[in-house]
């Protein structure tokens, strides 16, 4: 109760379900499937576009506002690049363990 009487209502949420850490997304699927590598190529030249155009628009010269949204997209684009190009190519014997949630223990 509040201390005008009132009762105190907390809003409930619907419990979710944690994700199991070792769950693989969809792009993880699709990069380790065959034909991944083409797929991270593509969406590694696509990124690049995409922070090349954004960057040429900061040397130009922008308000303040859209400086930072060009920064922050700019930084993303390249962020998402170089986590795409620690991916391991599933082709390659460097990628057998691609599949797999945890590298193997070596002991």
């Amino acid at each position: 109760m509040t201390p005008y009487g009132l009762p105190i209502h907390f809003p409930t949420f619907p419990k979710r379900r944690m994700n199991n850490p070792a769950d693989l997304t969809e792009l993880e699927q699709r990069l380790a499937a065959p034909g991944g590598a083409a797929l991270r190529d593509t969406l590694a030249a696509r990124l690049a576009v995409l922070e090349d155009d954004a960057r040429t628009r900061l040397g130009r010269g922008l308000p303040p506002a859209t400086f930072q949204h060009c920064q922050a997209i700019a930084d993303a684009a390249q962020a998402a690049r170089a986590v795409l190009a620690s991916v391991p190519d599933p082709t390659s014997p460097a990628g057998a363990f691609a599949s797999a949630p945890f590298p193997p223990l070596n002991r």
